[in-house]
Protein backbone atom coordinates (compact mmCIF):
# COMPACT_ATOMS: atom_id res chain seq x y z
CA UNK A 1 0.00 0.00 0.00
CA UNK A 2 3.15 2.79 0.65
CA UNK A 3 4.18 1.97 -2.53
CA UNK A 4 1.26 3.73 -4.33
CA UNK A 5 0.68 6.80 -1.87
CA UNK A 6 0.42 10.04 -3.97
CA UNK A 7 2.72 12.79 -4.38
CA UNK A 8 1.52 16.38 -4.42
CA UNK A 9 0.14 16.78 -7.32
CA UNK A 10 1.76 19.82 -9.37
CA UNK A 11 -0.45 20.07 -12.31
CA UNK A 12 -3.76 21.90 -12.33
CA UNK A 13 -5.62 19.01 -13.29
CA UNK A 14 -4.03 16.67 -10.64
CA UNK A 15 -5.18 19.55 -8.20
CA UNK A 16 -8.48 20.11 -8.83
CA UNK A 17 -9.15 16.49 -8.89
CA UNK A 18 -7.29 16.43 -5.09
CA UNK A 19 -9.78 19.00 -3.97
CA UNK A 20 -12.83 17.32 -5.33
CA UNK A 21 -12.29 14.13 -3.85
CA UNK A 22 -11.31 15.94 0.05
CA UNK A 23 -14.44 17.61 -0.87
CA UNK A 24 -16.56 15.03 -1.02
CA UNK A 25 -14.96 13.34 1.76
CA UNK A 26 -15.05 16.66 3.95
CA UNK A 27 -18.95 16.62 2.97
CA UNK A 28 -19.66 12.75 4.23
CA UNK A 29 -17.54 13.02 7.39
CA UNK A 30 -19.28 16.06 8.83
CA UNK A 31 -23.12 14.45 7.78
CA UNK A 32 -21.38 11.22 9.76
CA UNK A 33 -20.42 13.83 12.85
CA UNK A 34 -23.78 15.59 12.98
CA UNK A 35 -25.61 11.99 12.97
CA UNK A 36 -23.68 11.26 16.14
CA UNK A 37 -25.21 14.26 18.15
CA UNK A 38 -28.81 11.95 18.36
CA UNK A 39 -26.86 8.97 20.02
CA UNK A 40 -28.38 9.74 23.74
CA UNK A 41 -25.29 8.97 25.29
CA UNK A 42 -23.19 12.08 26.88
CA UNK A 43 -20.02 12.50 25.28
CA UNK A 44 -20.46 10.19 22.36
CA UNK A 45 -20.59 13.08 20.18
CA UNK A 46 -17.37 15.23 20.55
CA UNK A 47 -15.34 11.86 20.68
CA UNK A 48 -16.65 11.22 16.90
CA UNK A 49 -16.19 14.79 16.58
CA UNK A 50 -12.70 14.28 17.06
CA UNK A 51 -12.08 11.01 15.48
CA UNK A 52 -13.63 12.33 12.96
CA UNK A 53 -11.46 15.59 12.33
CA UNK A 54 -8.27 13.45 12.80
CA UNK A 55 -9.16 10.82 10.02
CA UNK A 56 -10.50 13.85 7.62
CA UNK A 57 -7.21 16.02 8.26
CA UNK A 58 -5.37 12.97 7.59
CA UNK A 59 -7.46 11.93 4.69
CA UNK A 60 -6.94 15.53 3.05
CA UNK A 61 -3.31 15.49 3.79
CA UNK A 62 -3.06 12.29 1.89
CA UNK A 63 -4.94 13.44 -0.93
CA UNK A 64 -2.42 16.24 -1.42
CA UNK A 65 0.71 14.39 -0.83
CA UNK A 66 1.50 15.84 2.53
CA UNK A 67 1.20 13.42 4.94
CA UNK A 68 4.87 13.25 7.02
CA UNK A 69 5.45 9.60 5.48
CA UNK A 70 4.50 11.31 1.91
CA UNK A 71 6.66 14.25 2.46
CA UNK A 72 9.46 12.08 3.83
CA UNK A 73 9.64 9.86 0.72
CA UNK A 74 10.00 12.61 -1.63
CA UNK A 75 13.72 12.97 -3.17
CA UNK A 76 15.85 15.82 -0.94
CA UNK A 77 14.99 19.08 -3.33
CA UNK A 78 11.33 18.42 -3.58
CA UNK A 79 11.07 17.53 0.41
CA UNK A 80 13.17 20.69 1.07
CA UNK A 81 9.97 22.97 -1.23
CA UNK A 82 7.17 20.80 0.17
CA UNK A 83 8.71 22.11 3.75
CA UNK A 84 9.60 25.59 2.67
CA UNK A 85 5.54 25.85 0.91
CA UNK A 86 4.03 24.44 3.96
CA UNK A 87 5.71 26.94 6.14
CA UNK A 88 4.78 29.87 3.47
CA UNK A 89 1.19 28.84 3.47
CA UNK A 90 1.67 28.97 7.50
CA UNK A 91 -0.80 25.51 8.15
CA UNK A 92 -0.27 23.74 11.66
CA UNK A 93 -2.27 20.58 9.72
CA UNK A 94 -0.55 19.49 6.71
CA UNK A 95 3.02 17.14 7.31
CA UNK A 96 2.36 16.14 10.78
CA UNK A 97 0.26 13.21 12.49
CA UNK A 98 -2.87 15.15 13.77
CA UNK A 99 -3.43 14.32 17.48
CA UNK A 100 -7.05 14.35 19.75
CA UNK A 101 -5.34 17.65 21.51
CA UNK A 102 -4.48 19.31 18.53
CA UNK A 103 -8.04 18.22 16.70
CA UNK A 104 -9.81 19.52 19.89
CA UNK A 105 -7.93 22.93 19.64
CA UNK A 106 -9.30 23.32 16.06
CA UNK A 107 -12.79 22.37 16.92
CA UNK A 108 -13.00 24.77 19.87
CA UNK A 109 -11.73 27.96 17.53
CA UNK A 110 -14.42 27.13 15.33
CA UNK A 111 -17.21 27.43 18.25
CA UNK A 112 -17.76 23.63 19.30
CA UNK A 113 -18.06 23.95 22.64
CA UNK A 114 -18.43 20.60 24.65
CA UNK A 115 -20.98 21.76 27.26
CA UNK A 116 -22.61 24.14 24.52
CA UNK A 117 -23.00 21.19 22.22
CA UNK A 118 -24.17 18.89 25.14
CA UNK A 119 -26.40 21.07 26.88
CA UNK A 120 -27.88 21.79 23.19
CA UNK A 121 -28.80 18.27 22.03
CA UNK A 122 -30.77 17.84 25.25
CA UNK A 123 -33.30 20.18 24.56
CA UNK A 124 -35.80 18.01 22.46
CA UNK A 125 -35.38 18.22 18.81
CA UNK A 126 -34.90 21.53 18.27
CA UNK A 127 -31.43 21.76 20.58
CA UNK A 128 -30.51 18.46 18.83
CA UNK A 129 -30.93 19.35 15.38
CA UNK A 130 -28.92 22.91 16.46
CA UNK A 131 -26.33 21.39 17.67
CA UNK A 132 -25.93 18.58 14.92
CA UNK A 133 -26.30 21.79 12.32
CA UNK A 134 -23.32 22.97 14.60
CA UNK A 135 -20.92 19.86 14.19
CA UNK A 136 -21.86 19.85 10.43
CA UNK A 137 -20.77 23.26 10.27
CA UNK A 138 -17.49 23.34 12.24
CA UNK A 139 -16.33 20.03 10.92
CA UNK A 140 -16.90 21.55 6.96
CA UNK A 141 -15.74 24.11 7.46
CA UNK A 142 -12.39 23.03 9.19
CA UNK A 143 -12.18 20.77 6.34
CA UNK A 144 -12.65 23.12 3.66
CA UNK A 145 -10.09 25.81 5.09
CA UNK A 146 -7.55 22.82 5.01
CA UNK A 147 -8.40 21.98 1.50
CA UNK A 148 -7.77 25.66 0.69
CA UNK A 149 -4.44 25.24 2.62
CA UNK A 150 -3.25 22.25 0.59
CA UNK A 151 -4.51 23.56 -2.88
CA UNK A 152 -1.88 26.85 -2.00
CA UNK A 153 1.32 24.43 -1.03
CA UNK A 154 0.52 22.42 -4.06
CA UNK A 155 0.42 25.24 -6.29
CA UNK A 156 3.50 26.55 -4.46
CA UNK A 157 5.70 23.28 -4.62
CA UNK A 158 4.71 23.48 -8.72
CA UNK A 159 5.64 27.23 -8.92
CA UNK A 160 9.26 26.76 -6.93
CA UNK A 161 9.55 23.24 -9.28
CA UNK A 162 9.27 24.86 -11.90
CA UNK A 163 11.44 28.30 -10.97
CA UNK A 164 14.02 25.61 -10.16
CA UNK A 165 13.86 23.42 -12.90
CA UNK A 166 14.38 26.92 -15.31
CA UNK A 167 17.02 27.53 -13.30
CA UNK A 168 18.79 24.10 -13.99
CA UNK A 169 18.09 24.90 -17.48
CA UNK A 170 19.80 28.64 -17.68
CA UNK A 171 22.67 27.42 -16.00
Amino acid sequence: MSASLPSIPTDEEKIQSAVWRAKRHVNRQALMSAGATFVPIPGVDMLVDVSVMIKMIDHINREFGLTSEQIERLPSQKKIIAYQAISWVGTVLAGKVITAQVAIAMLKSVGIKLGTKQAARWVPIVGQVSAAALGYTALRYLGREHIKDCEKIAREVSLRLGLSQREKTSN
